[in-house]
């Protein structure tokens, strides 16, 4: 703030002072709109093979469920996989019908902490071998992508 030496008493503030305030108030509401990933495990990862129950195509963050067979029962889990924005997805080839209900997938995720079903997708093989993958920019994404581990794995 100056102080308006025409009127004493007085304080202007510079124009350029508001553009910068008003965009670091911009940033910071959008910084804290976005969520942390502490609530996934990314010190492993995790793969589960299932059948597609739903994708959910919506923002902030799309999520991919599948059906996940229990092992030695009869009984499935849902599993929810976190994703990215669709902004994001669509830079990455995915679009609301890349993946359908019924369809059988792979899914490379960091697991969630608390032990729940599902996590942070990674990547996903569909049944004929093709992948889609997760935002190389969310935290340690870039590192297993580049790893290609699932990619060298069976289409499920």
């Amino acid at each position: 703030m100056t102080t308006d030496l025409r009127h004493p008493g007085s304080t202007s503030v510079r124009p350029g002072v508001v553009l910068i305030v008003a965009a670091l108030a911009l940033t910071a509401r959008s910084a804290l709109a976005h969520h942390s990933y502490a609530m996934f495990d990314r010190s492993k990862t995790a793969v589960a093979h299932g059948t597609v129950a739903q994708l959910e195509w919506a923002n902030p963050h799309a999520y991919v469920w599948i059906y996940v067979k229990k092992l030695r029962q009869s009984s499935y889990d849902l599993y929810a996989f976190e994703t990215a924005s669709i902004n994001r997805l669509v830079r990455f080839g995915w679009s609301k019908d890349v993946i359908n209900a019924g369809q059988k997938v792979a899914v490379e995720y960091y697991p969630l902490k608390d032990g729940r079903t599902g996590g942070y997708l990674i990547k996903l093989v569909r049944e004929d071998g093709s992948l889609l993958r997760g935002d190389p920019d969310a935290p340690g994404v870039r590192a297993e992508l580049a790893k290609g581990s699932l990619d060298k794995q069976a289409a499920p």
